[in-house]
């Protein structure tokens, strides 16, 4: 079935939980028959409504059930952790019903409705290459019918081509930039591009790509930037906190390598004491300062292992020198937009 998006009338909020131990055999029964009524559509779209405004649902065959309610927060970084929050309270599943945070792959390609033209997803063609440095698949896409629509419904042609082979998840994690081809291409056939990024999704597990390289800010000022490119914001959807660490060095210069190792040994000691606190992002560092880069869902957490570190860092790089300053800075940032200042956007 198709994804359903609220309307324009605001429904009654309520407990989704609560209403569905009314509903479940309701919406069991309407699928078996293929009656679906207005007014159940309705009544579905309004317990939606009460979980995130913003948020878009879904009924599909199961995997381990016969049925699949699918919530789909559809890119939407604050409609996700609604959804994971509306799963973690979800019943077991049972025989009947499973539950979902996002748009599953489907067993089979399906087709689709745009307009007066039926869209078989069996036909998309695709021309991918392999980000290394963001642990990505980049696509290039093609259908027999993107002549014959608007680019926006190509668009969308493209992304729900995309949920349908490899879920909403996987698209976002490991799916890079997406462009449209005008002209036909002997790409890959779409069970060819998800077994590509299967084996890219294999490849790269549990792994990690630290990137050095030089960027100038708005002032002219040069600084050196060490990050993580590989970092994948749907892996760390409740750290939604940019946190900020400025240590001063001796004097508006780059560090010596002498000082750089010791920055670099007082920086493993911090990351060890922050654990799970932050996921450490990377590190700028211009002339006279140096600054680390952690997402984290409460910056609060952050402050016995940071209060410890800074209790054991010495005044000063020499005798006699200026005293070092730290500067901790925090602000809620849940689409990550900081990384551009990292260049990884």
């Amino acid at each position: 079935m198709r994804f359903f998006k609220r309307g324009q009338d605001a429904p009654a909020r309520g407990d989704f939980w609560e209403w569905w131990s009314g509903a479940r055999d309701r919406v069991a029964a309407a699928i078996a028959s293929g009656d679906f009524d207005e007014r159940l559509l309705g009544e579905i779209g309004r317990a939606v409504e009460g979980i995130h405004p913003g948020m878009a649902w879904e009924l599909a065959p199961g995997r381990v059930a016969e049925h699949a309610f699918c919530v789909s927060p559809e890119g939407n970084a604050t409609v996700r952790q609604a959804a994971l929050r509306w799963l973690e309270s979800a019943p077991p599943a049972d025989a009947t019903w499973e539950y979902h945070a996002s748009r599953q792959a489907s067993r089979t390609l399906r087709a689709m409705q745009v307009g007066p033209f039926q869209v078989d997803f069996g036909e998309m063609r695709a021309i991918s290459s392999w980000d290394a440095t963001r642990r990505r698949v980049d696509v290039r896409l093609w259908h027999p019918k993107f002549p014959e629509l608007p680019n926006e419904a190509r668009l969308q042609v493209a992304f729900l081509f995309l949920d349908n082979l490899l879920g909403e998840d996987d698209v976002e994690r490991w799916i890079g930039s997406i462009d449209l081809l005008e002209a036909p291409t002997g790409g890959r056939t779409p069970e060819e591009l998800r077994d590509e990024v299967a084996r890219r999704r294999e490849e790269a597990a549990g792994d990690e790509n630290w990137i050095l390289g030089e960027l100038t800010g708005p002032d002219g000022r040069g600084s050196i930037v060490t990050a993580n490119a590989s970092l994948k914001r749907i892996d760390h959807p409740f750290a939604d906190h940019h946190v900020t660490i400025g240590v001063t060095l001796d004097g508006p210069v780059m560090p010596t390598d002498d000082v750089a190792a010791v920055l670099n040994a007082e920086e493993d000691d911090l990351l060890e004491r922050l654990g799970d606190a932050a996921v450490y992002v990377g590190r700028t560092t211009t002339p006279g300062l140096r600054v680390l880069h952690f997402v984290a869902k409460d910056p609060d957490l952050m402050r016995p292992g940071i209060d410890g570190w800074a209790a054991v860092l010495p005044d000063t790089w020499r005798p006699g020198g200026p005293q070092r300053r730290i500067k901790i800075d925090f602000q809620h940032d849940i689409d990550w937009t900081f990384r551009e200042e990292l260049g990884l956007s």
